[in-house]
């Protein structure tokens, strides 16, 4: 079987598998998906929520979810993303965070606490929220933004968006839609992004930025969601965190370099690993799905065992 197909028949495992659900989060239409356990062997009960990243959605992490097959799996649509309503108000990390705090306590998990993931953008709204609440059993950030990127490895593109997603604001609603939308937009992000030669993977890769890049609800959405993408930051909460922490990046992410990743994983006071992939970039959820699954197993087994090092120094 190719790479591209393995990646591809993880993501359908999960999805054939999935139950849609829908409920009401502070007032706010959410739609998520439930991917139950699927290894009978397994007697322990662990849940995982995972949180997905700027302009994405549920489908996204779906490959991890098919990898993981010991864990029930819950993945919602993003409130504005999606199936999910829109915020009235702005979209903001501080919103998003009390939304997934409803969240998680709606899906009613008792004593046994989920692990919480969060994916890029995810990665941002899943540390406040950790920083903030003690819902969670562990939390996994899966290339996270360490630090703020206009100070990234790719600044001067990120400035360039910025003034991108700006015009686009102000231009009339048909045409700002049309550029945020544009093939060459979402194409353009899609190959700077993907760092495999499997031309096939990267064919995979292309197709699922294709279908689910534009699922947003409006403009508005889009350009908040960015601003609030873009100006916060896990470092700011990384010290807060009261959990067993897992780091998981891609030594050529275009988001935030290794550099940064390891100054913000030395900040952290609690038991943490990190794990640096080599060969693979912003869009491990893409292309290491079972590897993210194995970090996030070996990880967890390490807890159990006492084997993790001291606290600000993960491997």
């Amino acid at each position: 079987m190719g790479e591209a197909l393995f990646q591809a028949k993880l993501a359908t495992i999960a999805r054939d598998s999935s139950q849609r659900k829908t409920i009401s989060v502070n007032g706010i239409e959410t739609t998520y998906w439930f991917y139950p356990k699927r290894n009978s062997l397994s007697k322990i009960k662990r849940s995982i929520v995972f949180i997905h990243g700027y302009r994405g959605n549920h489908h996204g992490l779906e490959a991890i979810a098919g990898a993981i097959e010991d864990f029930d799996v819950y993945i919602p649509d993003l409130p504005g993303f999606g199936y999910s309503a829109a915020f009235a108000g702005d979209h903001s990390v501080d919103h998003y965070a009390s939304w997934l705090n409803t969240f998680i306590q709606s899906l009613k998990f008792g004593e046994t606490k989920p692990h919480l993931l969060g994916h890029s953008f995810g990665s941002i709204v899943v540390s406040a929220y950790a920083a903030r609440h003690d819902g969670i059993a562990t939390l996994i950030l899966e290339n996270p933004v360490a630090s703020p990127a206009l100070k990234g490895p790719k600044a001067v593109m990120t400035a360039v968006a910025k003034g991108f997603f700006w015009l686009a604001g102000l231009l009339p609603e048909n045409l700002g839609d049309g550029i945020l939308k544009s093939w060459p937009m979402v194409r353009g992000m899609s190959i700077l992004m993907a760092k495999t030669k499997n031309r096939a993977l990267r064919a995979w890769i292309h197709r699922q930025h294709d279908e689910n890049f534009n699922d947003f609800a409006s403009r508005r959405v889009v350009n908040e969601a960015y601003r609030a993408s873009t100006s916060e930051c896990v470092g700011q909460w990384a010290q807060d965190f009261a959990i067993p922490t897992l780091v998981i990046t891609g030594n050529l992410d275009d988001i935030t370099s290794p550099k940064q990743q390891r100054a913000m994983a030395a900040t952290l006071r609690v038991p943490n690993r990190m794990v640096e992939h080599l060969g693979v970039g912003h869009l491990t959820h893409y292309e290491i799905p079972a590897e993210v699954a194995a970090d996030i197993r070996l990880f967890l087994a390490g807890l159990q065992d006492k084997a993790l090092k001291a606290p600000g120094h993960g491997s």
